[in-house]
């Protein structure tokens, strides 16, 4: 599975990172947030865009997971 690590990525530049992999990477990938609210909203939404959703993993608050939408 891919990892994504957006540990010190300004928030200005997640959508075009979160883009691209959406677009590149097959599904589930994950993307390491940190415990940013504000950096899991921002993924969220974009994934929201591609029909993705955006689960937490169980064992790592500071990553989510990105699958398919349904």
């Amino acid at each position: 599975m891919e990892a994504i690590d957006l540990h010190g990525v300004r928030y200005q530049q997640v959508s075009e990172i979160i883009t691209k992999c959406c677009c590149e990477y097959d599904t589930p990938f994950v993307v390491i947030t940190g415990d940013s609210a504000q950096m899991k909203r921002i993924v969220a939404a974009i994934a929201d865009n591609f029909g993705l959703k955006v689960r937490d993993t169980i064992n790592n608050p500071g990553r989510v997971i990105i699958d398919e939408g349904g």
